[in-house]
């Protein structure tokens, strides 16, 4: 059995609930052995170089259409923060006026975990880098993503889309953005659904899967807390606080959202993810990896 796994801190919990799950060990194994970013995965997908996984949204078309994907996902009801544009110079302090309240609960965090020192030079050098790449095109797609690259033409946002723990880094640094699952809530007054766990073979396995883990309340252990926090550079705090803003439980309000999302691709006609999808979008700069603390 091979499945796929976005390597994001969006799936620690699902990460901590397949852990514990009564499975073979070869499938536990096969699990946390084929993780990447989306764009990757869904490739893999399609080709069915994996049984099942979490894919993106826009590439799990087919797969809900055929009855192939579950009731789980990637979701947030209005500000998901790892998933943005960087707009351009003249679209900056927009971003900032919108996104203030995030803003400030930034800040918040940041003064609970005090006790982490970090680089105010190497932060701003960190944003600096980022902006500068956005300000060099008119708008550049994350090579890692499929769907928040499409959201973000359906939302009509121009700058350089970042979405994953780069995001979160990046925002957590303090940086001018515009937050997509806000953006798509504040139009539609929908949550955004922006992976789902979906499958080629073993339904019943993936189906009663996605079930268990709808139902339990995770609880990240301190010590897989802390290996994350030092991988990043994302204080643990900020970490938990990040995922108060994502829930997986795919339901009607969900499922509308999914619907609108799709429509509004075909009436932008903007690409669904496919085998044959261009793959020419420019990689974002890496941010500085100087450790905190």
């Amino acid at each position: 059995m091979r499945f796929g796994k976005i390597q994001y801190l969006n799936l620690l919990p699902f990460d901590v609930f397949l852990k514990s799950y009564p499975a073979p060990s070869r499938f536990k194994s096969a699990a946390f052995a084929r993780k990447s970013y989306p764009s990757k995965l869904n490739q893999s997908f399609f080709f069915r170089r994996i049984d099942a996984g979490f894919i993106s949204t826009i590439a799990g078309y087919r797969a809900s259409l055929n009855h192939r994907a579950t009731k789980s996902g990637i979701i947030a009801k209005g500000d998901v923060w790892s998933v943005i544009v960087i707009p351009h110079d003249d679209d900056k302090a927009n971003a900032e006026k919108k996104d203030s309240p995030n803003l400030s609960k930034k800040a918040e965090s940041k003064k609970q975990a005090s006790h982490i020192s970090h680089s105010n030079t190497a932060s701003t050098a960190n944003i600096e880098n980022i902006t500068n790449h956005a300000n060099a095109a008119k708008s550049t797609k994350d090579y890692q993503s499929d769907t928040s690259n499409a959201l973000s033409d359906v939302l009509g946002l121009n700058g350089s889309v970042l979405i994953g723990d780069r995001a979160l880094l990046y925002r957590y640094q303090g940086g001018a953005h515009i937050d997509m699952g806000k953006a798509w809530f504040d139009k539609h007054r929908l949550p955004f659904v922006f992976g789902r766990l979906c499958f080629n073979r073993y339904e019943a396995l993936y189906t009663r899967i996605s079930s268990l883990f709808n139902a339990r309340h995770i609880k990240i252990p301190q010590y897989i807390l802390e290996k994350y926090a030092k991988e990043t550079q994302i204080p643990k705090k900020y970490i938990l606080e990040y995922l108060t803003h994502i829930y997986y439980k795919i339901d009607k309000k969900e499922s509308i959202s999914i619907s609108r999302f799709y429509r509004a691709l075909r009436l932008k006609r903007v690409r669904f993810a496919s085998r044959n999808y261009p793959k020419n979008m420019q990689k974002n700069p890496k941010i500085n990896s100087n450790k905190i603390g």
